[in-house]
């Protein structure tokens, strides 16, 4: 431990005074990620780090432009990932964020360390984990419809099946690819079960993939658009949330970045709103973490600035803080989770359960190559989006979009 904090220090020392700008490229632009994102650059210039964010609304817009400020030679110091450390390493060059930053790996899961180094070096620092299987539940709505919440996909379409009928939204979604892709593995796992999941859509189980039980589920996904609106594709996630915060949709499948939002409008988890884990998950953690890769530098004093901040951002305080006000849980294992709401506990809980056991499960998006995994969530959207488009044309066009491994 004394090792550690003289380390620390002797980083901190060398940059005071000589810090460089750090520039932070992110897509967090709704209401509770752009308040995460001021609370990141108060701490950062807190510690002497003058630190400037650059947003871009929109992931698959954010690595646009991200590749494009790398083919013109200004990339910036660090950006929010979601692809693997890997697809960033083949490249472009990565930084070696040093001894400290590899010393504090150690109070993490390995969940999360294993996609935070590159050829055995620290090159990414995680700032808080998110569920990704969270089913949000309007509870105001449900009790004057007089509805529980579903535990499963057949009480699920029960219910939506009634509220449609009382003219109520069953289902908010908004346009993105991603958050349909999101709702076909919530549907898979709840379904299927993890091992048929990691075995098609991971292992891309060429006879599972063609199975009669893969052509059903497609179908049944697409069968939850009819409990959907015509509005869905000029919204993005947020606006998907506001529809239940305005009273006028039952239930949202996304990551519990939504908690940030239902707490900001004042809504109490358990009275107003449910955060339960997706019909047929049980506890099962389906889970992705905010990252920040940093890229090499050739400035002493920028490399100096970058260890400094990635020292600054594994602190457990300051993962909490940011945690607490985007809606995630703590990266750290047994992190105090004192003012976090009971969805956030909830989360919390099955998360360290799931670590214990070896039983969580790693988002898509950071396990397969950028090829299948672009080519799996344009595939589904591209399903969703066409009603002309048969289950088993998707099935195909499925089975073409897994063949392509990176």
């Amino acid at each position: 431990m004394r090792r550690h904090l003289l380390l620390a220090s002797m980083i901190a020392l060398s940059a005071q005074g000589q810090a460089k700008d750090l520039e932070l490229l992110h897509w967090w632009t709704a209401g509770s990620e752009a308040a995460m994102v001021a609370e990141l650059r108060h701490q950062a210039r807190q510690a002497g780090l003058p630190l400037k964010t650059s947003a871009v609304a929109g992931a698959a817009n954010a690595n646009t432009v991200l590749k494009t400020r790398f083919l013109s030679g200004q990339p910036p110091s660090l950006a929010q990932t979601d692809k693997s450390v890997r697809v960033w390493g083949e490249a472009v060059r990565l930084a070696d964020l040093g001894p400290v930053v590899a010393q504090a790996f150690t109070a993490l899961p390995h969940a999360v360390t294993a996609e935070l180094r590159h050829e055995q070096r620290p090159v990414a620092v995680p700032l808080n984990v998110h569920r990704l299987n969270v089913m949000w539940s309007n509870l105001r709505l449900l009790r004057t419809q007089q509805l529980g919440v579903p535990r499963d996909w057949d009480e699920f379409h029960a219910t939506a099946k009634a509220l449609q009928a009382r003219g109520v939204l069953p289902l908010a979604i908004g346009s993105s690819a991603g958050q349909r892709l999101s709702l076909f593995v919530n549907l898979v796992l709840g379904r299927a079960g993890r091992d048929y999941f990691e075995r098609a859509l991971l292992q891309a189980d060429a006879r599972l993939l063609q199975s009669p039980q893969m052509l059903d589920l497609l179908a049944e996904f697409r069968s939850l658009k009819a409990y959907t609106d015509a509005g869905q594709v000029s919204r993005d996630w947020a606006g998907a949330t506001a529809l239940l915060l305005q009273g006028k949709a039952a239930f949202q499948f996304t990551g519990d970045w939504a908690n940030g939002e239902f707490q900001k409008a004042g809504w109490q988890a358990g009275q107003d709103y449910d955060c339960t884990s997706a019909p047929g998950h049980g506890r099962l953690h389906y889970f992705e973490f905010d990252r920040l890769i940093f890229f090499a530098a050739d400035d002493p004093k920028e490399v100096a600035a970058q260890r400094q901040l990635a020292s600054l951002l594994l602190r457990a305080r300051t993962s909490r803080q940011l945690a607490q006000i985007k809606g995630g849980i703590p990266v750290h294992r047994n992190a105090d989770l004192a003012g976090f709401n009971a969805c956030a506990q909830r989360s919390a809980a099955d998360f360290n359960a799931g670590d214990e056991q070896g039983q969580l499960v790693l988002a898509l998006s950071a396990r397969l190559g950028e090829s299948a995994y672009g080519g799996l969530r344009d595939a589904l959207s591209a399903y969703w989006a066409s009603d002309r488009m048969t289950a088993q044309q998707a099935q195909r066009r499925l089975m073409q979009a897994m063949s392509s491994r990176d």
